[in-house]
């Protein structure tokens, strides 16, 4: 009888704390204040501090641990994790929770409903802004949804330039040229039609590779040449202008998927706020990289971008029967051509 008490005694002390602890829960199911305190890590194959792509990450981290306690952001950068194609498949998995997303990821994924990559087919960032607001950008959430991402918008580099070792005045300048691209088919097929020799490479293996002669030259806003160090591997930047360069934010659905709905909309609005300070941190810093890199030996040349142009806009039957037949429709609402 006595071992019988002390075990009904065990239970009611187990049971009451149960108790206990399920009511502190469901006070605060649903709130803000009641979700667990969660680790999210974020990444990029960018290299270095100092520049928007990266430093972006930490504006993100900042912005959100100012509006919550709840979340603990870890950001990662140098390809530490992985480039941008292992990054973005960590997204899906979950094990990352938020990537920059670039070109080689459009290429994969979005190549049937955005024309952003055309050189020459849009002159501004608030062109593309006009077709990300419209059903062009309702048709890049869907597909990322479908591929377990949430795409939080996208943040304007600046335009891409061509760097080299070799002088590039004309598109003739380009024949039989080994150039770096992103893994990106459809760049393949416009830098073909100026007669060079395109080549994927990674961006974290970008410098090695014209250290090494793989390649010749390579094509990035300034910000991203100034992020590599370009200047120590390539002599010239050829000021072609060609592309509004931009890289977005993509979340893993499955971490979303397990906040609360306030604290998943947190998580959005700061991401969004980070990708508009990274836009204009851009604009502002290009004048200053710039005139660093000449300080130490790049040299800018600005050529005549008409035959760039007309060379590059050759290939626009490629991209049509590439995209979807409405994309053409949606360009010609914003660009006209």
């Amino acid at each position: 009888m006595r071992v019988s008490r002390v075990v009904l005694l065990f239970f009611l002390i187990i049971g009451s704390v149960g108790i206990a602890f399920a009511a502190g829960n469901q006070d605060t199911a649903g709130s803000v204040s009641g979700d667990a305190p969660k680790e999210m890590v974020v990444a990029t194959f960018h290299s270095k501090k100092g520049t928007p792509s990266v430093d972006g990450l930490f504006k993100f981290k900042e912005i959100l641990e100012q509006k919550t306690d709840k979340i603990d952001v870890q950001v990662f950068f140098g390809g530490t994790m992985g480039g941008e194609r292992e990054l973005v498949e960590q997204v899906k998995l979950g094990t990352v929770h938020m990537c920059i997303e670039g070109w080689g990821t459009k290429g994969t994924y979005l190549k049937k409903v955005i024309p952003w990559g055309v050189p020459y087919l849009f002159s501004s960032s608030e062109e593309i802004t006009a077709t990300i607001q419209g059903k062009i950008g309702q048709e890049v959430s869907r597909i990322f949804e479908n591929n377990g991402m949430v795409w939080a918008g996208e943040y304007f580099r600046g335009n891409r330039q061509l760097t080299s070792n070799m002088m590039v005045r004309s598109p003739e300048d380009l024949k039989g040229l080994k150039l770096r691209l992103p893994e990106n088919p459809d760049w393949i097929v416009v830098w073909k039609e100026f007669g060079s020799l395109p080549t994927p490479i990674p961006s974290p293996e970008v410098f090695a590779a014209l250290q090494t002669g793989v390649v010749d030259a390579q094509e990035n806003p300034i910000s991203s040449n100034y992020d590599k160090r370009l200047w120590e591997v390539q002599k010239y930047t050829i000021l072609t202008n060609h592309i509004v360069d931009l890289e977005g934010y993509v979340l893993s659905k499955q971490y979303l998927d397990g906040l609360s709905p306030d604290l998943r909309q947190i998580v959005l609005d700061s991401a969004k706020e980070a990708l508009e300070w990274a836009t204009e941190t851009s604009f502002s810093n290009e004048d200053t990289l710039k005139a660093d890199m000449e300080s130490k030996g790049m040299e800018f040349v600005k050529v005549d971008l008409k035959p760039f142009q007309e060379t590059a806009l050759s290939t626009m039957p490629h991209f049509q029967e590439t995209w979807e037949p409405w994309v053409i429709d949606e360009v010609r609402k914003v660009v006209g051509k």
